[in-house]
C-alpha cells in the first residue's frame, strides 16, 4: 500500500481554529451576561425583535461551528467573526479566554498524537517498499550483467566468422586474379606471336572500329612487354608493335575529335579514359581538345567577357570528360591567355605607343586591370593547388611591357611636369611684359602669380595617376622603390622648380626696411599660396605615397627628403615675412617722424587741442589696412605669430617716438588721445600680450598729466607702472614741460 493512500481525513486548519476559539470566548461572555443581568430594555436583542433567547451550545474540541448565514466569507475563503457593537463595549472576561485556550490545547494535543501515529505508520510502509525496491533493482542488475556477457560472446563469434569470410574472399580473389592474368597472358602471347610472324596481326579486334578501345588496351600491354624484350632477337616484332601502338592512338584521338564535333560527351570521356595510360596519346587528346574548344570562340568586341564565358562552358565539359580535370583546365586557360589575350594586348598597345606615351600608359593600366579582374573571375574554377597560377599567367601576358614600365612612367611624369612649368613661366612672362612701366603693380602681380594653385593641382593629379598605375603594375617587392622614384620626381618639379624659385623671386621683390612710400608686402600672398600648396602636398603624401612605401626603409628616406625641402621653403618664407613686417613698421615710423609736430604736444594757450593728431590718424589707418591684408594671407598659428611680431615692433616704435617730445598738460592730453587710438587699433589684433603693452603705455602717458604731488602715489599704486622698470617711468616724467620748473625731481626724491 503506497503512503499516498494515507492522507489525513481531518487536516488541521489554523484559521478555522482561531475562529473557533474566538466564538467560544464570545459564547461564554454572552452566557455570563445573560445570567447576571438578563435581557435589558433597548438592548441589541430587544431591537432585533424576536431574537432567540437561547445561546450557542459549547462545541466539543475539534468540532467546527456552523457558519452564520449573515457572516460573509473573508478574502481567503474563511469565516470572519464580527462582534456586535453592544457586546464589544462590555467588559472582557480573561477567565473565559483562558478556559478556551485550555480547551484548545487539549484539542491540539489530541491532534498531535493522532498525526504522530499516522507518521509512524507511513514510515513503516516506506521502509517496507524501500526493501522491496532494492531487491528488485538487484535482480535487474544481475539480468543486465548476464545479457552483457552473452552479447560480448556473440560479438566475438561474429568477428571470428567475419575474419574467416574475409580470408576466404581473399583466397578466392587471388585464385580468380591468377586465372585472369593467365588468360590475359595467353591472349597477349597469341597477339605477340602474330606480330612476330606477320607484318600485321590478322585479328578482328584491330579491324573493327567499334572495338578500338579493346584494341588500344591490348596494344598498350603489348607495348609494355616489347619494351622489356631484347633488341637483337625481337627487333622486327617490337617495330611492328610500336607502329601499331601509334596507329591505335591516332585512331582513338580521331574518334575523340569526332565525338567532340558531334557533342557526344560519353564517347569523349571513354576515349580520354582509354588514352590515359598512353602518355603521349593522352597529351595529344588534351591538346586537340584545347584547340578545338577555342575555334571560333573569340570574335566578339570584348575579349575579356568572351574568355570568361568560354572558360565557364569548357570547365563544365572538362569535368565530365577528363579525370584530371584541374590540370586540363589550367592548360586550357594558359593556352587562351598565351594565344588570344596576349595577342589582343600587343595589338592594342601597339596602336597607342607612338602617338602619346600618356595614352599608352593609360591603355596598359586599363588592360592590366581588366586582365586582373578576369583572373579573379576565373579563380573560382579549380586549376590545381597552385594559388599563384593565374597571377603568373597575367604577368606573362604583360611581361615585355612591364619590364620597362617604370622608366617610361618616370619619363612621362617628368616630361608632363616640365611642360606645365614652362606654360606657367610663359604666363608670368606675358603678364610682366604687359605691366612694364608700372613697377609696383608689376611686383604685386608677380608675387601673386609666382605660386599657382592650378599648376600644383595639375602636377599632383599627374603624380596621382602615375602612383595608381605604379601600385597596379609594379611587383610587391618593387613597389616601394618605384613609388620613391615618382615621389622624388614630384618634389623636384613642385618644390625645387616651382615653390623655391618663386620664394627667391618674391624675396628679391621685397622693399627695404625703411621705405618712404607704402611698401609692397604682396609677398604675404605668396606665403598664403605656398602654405596651402604645402598642405596639399602633405595630404597627397599621406594618401598615395605612404601606402605604397609602407613600413620599409624607403619610407624614412622619403620623409627625410620631404622634411629637408619643406625646411628650406619655411626658411625662405620666414625671412620674407620678417622683411615684410620690418617694411610695415618702417613705413609706420616714417609716417610718425614726418607728420608728427612738436607743437602737437605743446599747443599754444587758448587754442583747442585736437582729439588726436593727424600723424596718429594716418598711422592707425595704415596699420589697420596692413592688419586686413595679413588676415587675408595668413591663418592658424602663423597668423598669431605674425600679428604678435608686428604689434610688438610697432609698440617699440611708438614708445621711442613718444619719448622724443616734451609735453605740456594739454599736450599730454593729446598724447593720451593718440595712445587711445593706437590701443583701439591694436585691440583688433586680438593678441592679449599686445593689449597689455598698450595698457602700460597708456599708464605711462597718464604720468604726463598727473598733478606733481600725486606722482609718487600713482607710481606706487598703479598696477601697470609697478610691474615695469622704475627708470622707464621716470624717463616719461622727465618729458613733462614742468619737470624743471615744478621741481619734480625734488618731489620724487631723485
Amino acid at each position: 500500500m503506497s503512503y499516498r493512500e494515507h492522507d489525513f481525513e481531518d487536516p488541521f486548519d489554523p484559521v478555522e481554529f482561531v475562529e473557533h476559539l474566538m466564538q467560544s470566548v464570545v459564547s461564554r461572555q454572552k452566557r455570563k451576561d445573560a445570567l447576571e443581568a438578563g435581557p435589558r430594555r433597548g438592548s441589541v436583542l430587544d431591537v432585533a425583535g424576536k431574537a432567540s433567547p437561547k445561546v450557542d451550545q459549547r462545541r466539543s474540541p475539534g468540532t467546527p461551528s456552523k457558519q452564520s448565514s449573515e457572516t460573509p466569507p473573508t478574502s481567503h475563503g474563511k469565516k470572519k467573526v464580527d462582534l456586535p457593537a453592544a457586546e464589544a463595549q462590555d467588559t472582557f472576561d480573561p477567565q473565559a479566554l483562558l478556559s478556551a485556550f485550555d480547551d484548545a490545547l487539549v484539542d491540539l494535543n489530541a491532534l498531535s498524537e493522532r498525526v504522530e501515529r499516522r507518521v509512524d505508520k507511513l514510515m513503516k510502509v516506506i521502509q517496507k517498499e524501500e526493501v522491496e525496491t532494492k531487491a528488485a533493482v538487484g535482480n535487474v542488475e544481475k539480468s543486465v550483467e548476464n545479457a552483457s556477457t552473452q552479447f560480448q560472446e556473440l560479438d566475438d563469434r561474429i568477428n571470428n566468422v567475419a575474419k574467416k569470410v574475409v580470408h576466404l574472399g581473399d583466397q578466392l580473389e587471388g585464385v580468380n586474379a591468377t586465372r585472369s592474368r593467365a588468360e590475359d597472358a595467353l591472349q597477349l602471347m597469341g597477339f605477340f606471336a602474330k606480330f612476330h610472324d606477320s607484318e600485321d596481326a590478322d585479328d578482328d579486334v584491330f579491324k573493327d572500329s567499334s572495338r578500338i578501345h579493346e584494341a588500344a588496351l591490348i596494344m598498350h600491354k603489348l607495348h609494355l612487354i616489347a619494351l622489356e624484350l631484347p633488341q637483337d632477337r625481337f627487333l622486327v616484332a617490337k617495330e611492328r608493335i610500336a607502329y601499331k601502338y601509334v596507329e591505335v592512338q591516332r585512331a582513338v584521338v580521331k574518334q575523340f575529335e569526332d565525338a567532340h564535333g558531334s557533342g557526344n560527351v560519353a564517347e569523349m570521356k571513354l576515349c580520354a579514359g582509354t588514352l590515359l595510360p598512353f602518355g603521349k596519346g593522352y597529351e595529344q587528346c588534351m591538346a586537340r581538345f584545347i584547340e578545338l574548344s577555342q575555334q571560333g570562340q573569340f570574335h566578339g568586341k570584348d575579349i575579356f567577357s568572351d574568355i570568361a564565358s568560354v572558360v565557364g562552358r569548357v570547365s563544365d565539359l572538362i569535368s565530365k570528360v577528363f579525370e584530371n580535370a584541374e590540370i586540363v583546365l589550367s592548360k586550357f586557360v594558359s593556352s587562351v591567355y598565351a594565344k588570344h589575350l596576349q595577342k589582343h594586348v600587343i595589338e592594342q598597345l601597339k596602336k597607342v605607343r607612338n602617338p602619346d606615351i600618356e595614352i599608352y600608359l593609360k591603355t596598359l593600366n586599363d588592360l592590366y586591370t581588366r586582365t586582373t579582374k578576369l583572373s579573379t573571375t576565373l579563380s573560382k574554377y579549380k586549376m590545381g593547388n597552385d594559388s599563384g597560377f593565374l597571377a603568373r599567367m597575367t604577368k606573362g601576358v604583360f611581361k615585355q611591357h612591364l619590364d620597362d614600365f617604370m622608366s617610361v612612367e618616370l619619363d612621362n611624369l617628368t616630361e608632363r611636369c616640365f611642360g606645365v612649368l614652362n606654360e606657367h613661366k610663359d604666363i608670368i612672362a606675358q603678364k610682366k611684359a604687359a605691366t612694364t612701366g608700372l613697377r609696383r603693380r608689376a611686383n604685386e602681380d608677380v608675387c601673386e602669380d609666382l605660386v599657382s594653385h592650378e599648376l600644383a593641382a595639375t602636377i599632383l593629379h599627374e603624380h596621382k595617376a602615375a602612383m595608381l598605375r605604379c601600385a597596379n603594375l609594379s611587383a610587391p617587392t618593387e613597389l616601394p622603390q618605384n613609388a620613391a622614384k615618382l615621389f622624388n620626381a614630384l618634389m623636384d618639379s613642385l618644390v625645387n622648380q616651382h615653390l623655391l624659385p618663386a620664394a627667391e623671386v618674391g624675396l628679391n621683390a621685397l622693399p627695404s626696411s625703411e621705405p618712404k612710400n607704402p611698401p609692397d608686402v604682396s609677398f604675404l600672398r605668396l606665403v598664403e599660396n605656398t602654405s596651402s600648396i604645402v598642405q596639399l602636398l602633405e595630404k597627397h603624401f599621406r594618401d598615395y605615397v605612404v601606402p605604397a612605401v609602407g613600413s620599409s626603409p624607403i619610407h624614412a628616406d622619403c620623409l627625410h627628403h620631404k622634411k629637408e625641402l619643406f625646411q628650406n621653403i619655411q626658411g625662405k618664407l620666414d625671412t620674407g615675412v620678417d622683411r615684410c613686417i620690418s617694411a610695415q613698421v618702417g613705413y609706420a615710423r616714417h609716417i610718425l617722424n614726418n607728420e608728427q609736430r612738436k607743437s602737437d604736444f605743446r599747443p599754444e594757450d587758448g587754442v583747442a587741442a585736437p582729439v588726436f593728431t593727424s600723424a596718429c590718424n594716418h598711422a592707425t589707418a595704415y596699420l589697420g589696412a596692413q592688419l586686413q591684408h595679413i588676415l587675408q594671407c595668413v591663418d592658424g598659428k602663423n597668423l598669431q605669430a605674425c600679428l604678435m611680431e608686428l604689434g610688438t615692433r610697432f609698440h617699440r616704435v611708438l614708445l621711442d617716438h613718444l619719448q622724443q617730445y616734451s609735453y605740456s598738460y594739454s599736450g599730454g592730453m593729446v598724447a593720451i588721445c593718440d595712445v587711445n587710438e593706437y590701443r583701439k587699433c591694436i585691440k583688433k589684433f586680438k593678441v592679449p600680450v599686445l593689449d597689455l603693452l598698450m595698457e602700460v603705455l597708456h599708464s605711462l602717458c597718464n604720468m604726463l598729466i598727473v598733478a606733481p604731488e600725486n606722482l609718487r602715489q600713482i607710481m606706487s599704486e598703479e598696477a601697470h607702472l609697478a610691474s615695469i622698470d622704475r627708470q622707464a617711468v621716470l624717463n616719461f616724467i622727465q618729458l613733462r614741460s614742468d619737470h624743471k620748473t615744478g621741481k619734480l625731481a625734488k618731489i620724487l626724491n631723485l
